[in-house]
């Protein structure tokens, strides 16, 4: 009783562990994907910046400032010198190219700032005396530059950058209108001072590309989920079949018991009676005893031959001697053992054979395979039993069929009629005696005999089992 309430409360803690483990997952992979998202937004937007940064270096090369009577200007090259030794001029050079690459890509809050405060051009004022005009021209110069970075161009460069990067994902870039925010927009590029350009992109598809990135994780948690799930499955199946194998067993345990039981104690009391009672002196109570012993005998045999012959069958032990058979004369040889039991349950049997009805079998074990149908169709029909037996020979295999007109299959037992200890129940039925074990007996020999046994019944109307076996087994 332990056991059968331990065994229904597994399914509820079976089914906790799963959903356990499958949250668990989903959590593992939620983190997995904002991982992956955050790195891709991180290296889309940096690349999408270093572009534009790259864009304007190949567009915009300064000059060495000459003669501060000189007008200045600036001009597009492809290099620009380099030298070792600076010159004063080249000092405000290099200084202005440090300034341009720190406002070029700022966001438009620095833009701004820069533009309202002008504690920057002040220090620039008193750090290079007489040169405030020049730069601020240069400053001023440089939105000229901005309106020559065309979309399309961007465009095609990010795009090659991508491919370099190898992050295929699609995107647009665009041209937006410059707003001052108080958090920076990381997609977003703004150029220029007085006339600020903003440069927005934008990823398309990024789900696609994310779920990409995590296909092998996603596909590890499906497979784990699932296996964890269908070894609770088979385990839980496992031990249902084995708690019912324990019920069937510990059942055939009690019937068998007593069925021994039952021919040992006939015999010991005919025993003591022939002791006790003289009936050595009468010959006919003395025959009636012995018949008695010899019948109790000889079911304690069958019945503890049955169960070693399955044993057998079951271990691979035992080895058919095939012969050649005629499947008529089994079914004759069978019937005529039988015809004291058919008299005493008023059973009509009717027998056809059509065509070659000959094969090579074990002649023992079909005859038991025979015995034991058309044992169980005098026990499992109520009153007097109508029997049918057909035997076709076809082509290169025999069929025998036996019906009989008993009680017949429940549907939901018909699949389990030919397991070991299963006995479909029978109610009342008072010839209904058995242990489960001949039909399981017949499915085993027909099987070793590369055959094939199959059943059709409807409650209430019979049973009828379809036997097919080779004629030569290779």
């Amino acid at each position: 009783m332990r056991n059968l309430k331990a065994i229904k409360l597994l399914p509820v803690l079976m089914t906790l562990s799963i959903l356990a483990i499958a949250a668990f997952q989903y959590y593992w992979l939620q983190k997995a994907y904002e991982r992956e998202e955050r790195t891709l937004d991180m290296r889309t937007n940096f690349i999408f910046r270093e572009t534009i940064r790259a864009m304007q270096a190949s567009k915009l090369k300064i000059a060495p400032f000459g003669d501060s009577s000189r007008p200045q200007r600036m001009l597009i090259h492809t290099e620009r010198p380099r030298d070792r030794s600076m010159s004063p001029d080249q000092k405000i050079e290099g200084f202005l190219d440090v300034v341009l690459n720190k406002m070029k890509d700022s966001s438009r809050n620095t833009v701004a700032s820069s533009r309202n405060n002008g504690d920057s051009l002040r220090l620039m004022n008193r750090a290079f005396p007489g040169r405030r005009d020049r730069m601020l021209q240069f400053l001023f110069d440089l939105d000229s530059l901005q309106d020559s970075i065309k979309v399309r161009e961007l465009d095609s460069a990010y795009a090659k950058r991508l491919e370099e990067q190898n992050i295929d994902i699609s995107f647009s870039i665009s041209r937006v209108e410059t707003h001052e925010t108080k958090e920076p927009v990381f997609n977003e590029v703004t150029l220029g001072f007085r006339n600020p350009i903003t440069y927005r992109l934008d990823l398309e598809d990024k789900n696609s590309f994310v779920f990409k990135r995590i296909a092998i994780p996603i596909l590890f948690s499906v497979f784990l989920v699932a296996f964890t799930a269908l070894s609770f499955s088979l385990l839980y199946r496992n031990l249902l079949r084995q708690n019912r194998l324990s019920e069937i067993k510990n059942e055939f345990i009690s019937n068998i018991t007593h069925e021994l039981k039952t021919p040992i104690a006939t015999v010991s009391v005919a025993i003591e009676a022939l002791r006790s009672f003289n009936a050595n002196l009468d010959p006919q109570r003395t025959k009636e005893y012995l018949d008695i012993s010899a019948n109790e005998l000889q079911r304690l045999s069958l019945l503890v031959d049955k169960v070693l012959k399955l044993s057998m069958f079951e271990k691979r032990e035992i080895d058919l001697q095939y012969e050649p058979l005629d499947m008529k004369n089994l079914v004759d040889e069978v019937i005529a053992s039988l015809r004291l039991q058919f008299e005493k349950h008023h059973a009509q049997v009717n027998t056809s054979f059509t065509g070659d009805t000959s094969l090579e079998a074990d002649r023992l074990h079909l005859v038991s395979v025979i015995f034991n149908l058309l044992d169980n169709a005098i026990k499992y029909s109520p009153d007097a039993p109508r029997i049918n037996v057909n035997v076709t020979g076809s082509g290169n295999r025999v069929n025998l069929v036996i019906e009989d007109s008993g009680i017949g299959i429940p549907e939901e037992y018909r699949g389990r009629i030919f397991e070991k200890f299963f006995r479909v129940p029978t109610g009342n039925l008072h010839n209904a005696k058995g242990y489960g074990l001949g039909l399981s007996y017949v499915a085993h020999v027909i099987n070793r005999h590369k055959g094939t046994i199959n059943v059709e019944s409807i409650p209430g109307d019979g049973s009828k089992f379809i036997i097919s076996l080779p004629k030569h087994v290779s």
